[in-house]
C-alpha cells in the first residue's frame, strides 16, 4: 500500500524583477504582489489580501547605496478603511449590478486601491529556451471606479485625495472619533464621610486616569499609512533579505538611496518570494472578511 503523501500545489511563488532601462531603480519602484503572482501563474490573485512576502538583495549587488523597503502598516485602521471603501463600492454599484444578467459582470473583476506613491510598478521575469530573460507585461489591472453624486468617475487611493480619487483613510477618519469616557468626573462618591481617605479625590482619579484612549482620538494617521520594514545595502559579501513580512494589499515600495547620481541599486539584483499557504498556494489572508 502506497504511503499517503502531501499533495503538490503547482504555483510559482518566487522570481526576479525585470531589468529597467536604464538599470537604476530611479529611485523609487512599486511591487504589487498580486500582479507578480497573477502574471507568473496565469490566474487571478486578488489585491485585498495580506501577503506574506520577502525581498532579497544578492551578494555584491551592483550599484551603490541603500534600498528602503516600505509596506502598508498591518493595523486596524488600514484594515477598516479598506473594508469601508469596499462596502461603499458595493453600495455604489448595487443597482447597476442587479440589472446585469448572470455572466455579464467582468469575469476578473477585483477591488483595487492605488498605492498613492505614483511610481513605476515593476514586472516579473521568466526565461525562454535560451535562458534569455523575458519581462512579463501582459494583464489588465484596472483600478476600481465608482461614480459620485455629480457623475464624476473616481478611484480609491492610500495616498492624498484629489478630484478623481478618494483617500480611503481620510474617508474612514470621517466616520467618527473616539469619545472620551467619561469626559468629566462627577466629584461625588456615596458615603464620602465614612471613608478614612479622600475618596472624592480618588473617585476623580478613577474617572480621569484612562478616560482618554492610548492613541490619537481624533485621527487615524491618514497621512502616514506606511511602515519601513527593512533597509538593504549594497557592498555586502552576503545576500541580504527583508525576511518575510506582512504586506497588506500586496503593495511594497522601494526607495533607493543612491551614493551618487546614476548609482542606484540594480533591479536585477533583487528577487521576490511569497510564503506558501492555502490561498491558491500562497499565504494571503483576506482583508475583507
Amino acid at each position: 500500500m502506497a504511503r499517503k503523501g502531501t499533495k503538490h500545489y503547482p504555483v510559482v511563488r518566487k522570481g526576479k524583477l525585470f531589468r529597467q532601462s536604464p538599470d537604476p531603480i530611479g529611485p523609487n519602484i512599486e511591487i504589487d504582489v498580486a500582479q507578480l503572482l497573477s502574471k507568473t501563474n496565469r490566474r487571478l490573485y486578488r489585491q485585498a489580501r495580506t501577503y506574506d512576502f520577502k525581498v532579497d538583495l544578492e551578494a555584491n549587488a551592483a550599484g551603490a547605496g541603500q534600498v528602503h523597503v516600505y509596506a502598508l502598516a498591518d493595523n486596524w485602521m488600514n484594515s477598516k478603511a479598506l473594508q469601508m471603501a469596499y462596502a461603499m463600492y458595493l453600495e455604489n454599484s448595487a443597482s447597476e449590478r442587479s440589472r446585469l444578467d448572470k455572466g455579464q459582470n467582468a469575469r476578473w473583476e477585483d477591488f483595487r486601491v492605488r498605492s498613492g506613491a505614483d511610481v513605476t510598478v515593476v514586472n516579473p521575469l521568466q526565461y525562454d529556451s535560451s535562458f534569455n530573460s523575458i519581462e512579463m507585461t501582459a494583464g489588465e489591472f484596472a483600478q476600481t471606479i465608482v461614480v459620485d453624486s455629480a457623475g464624476v468617475n473616481k478611484s480609491f487611493t492610500w495616498g492624498n485625495p484629489s478630484g478623481s480619487r478618494y483617500s480611503i483613510l481620510e474617508e474612514y477618519d470621517k466616520s467618527g472619533n473616539t469619545q472620551v469616557s467619561p469626559d468629566t468626573p462627577t466629584g461625588d462618591v456615596p458615603y464620602d464621610t465614612l471613608m478614612a481617605d479622600d475618596s472624592a479625590t480618588m473617585g476623580a482619579f478613577l474617572q480621569i486616569q484612562g478616560n482618554e484612549p492610548p492613541y490619537d482620538a481624533t485621527g487615524v494617521g491618514a497621512d502616514s499609512p506606511w511602515v519601513r520594514v527593512a533597509t538593504l545595502s549594497t557592498g555586502s559579501s552576503q545576500k541580504l533579505s527583508t525576511g518575510f513580512f506582512k504586506a497588506p494589499c500586496g503593495l511594497v515600495i522601494f526607495d533607493a538611496q543612491a551614493a551618487g547620481a546614476g548609482q542606484n541599486v540594480s533591479v536585477e539584483s533583487l528577487s521576490w518570494e511569497v510564503k506558501a499557504g492555502d490561498y491558491k498556494g500562497v499565504s494571503a489572508p483576506s482583508m475583507l472578511e
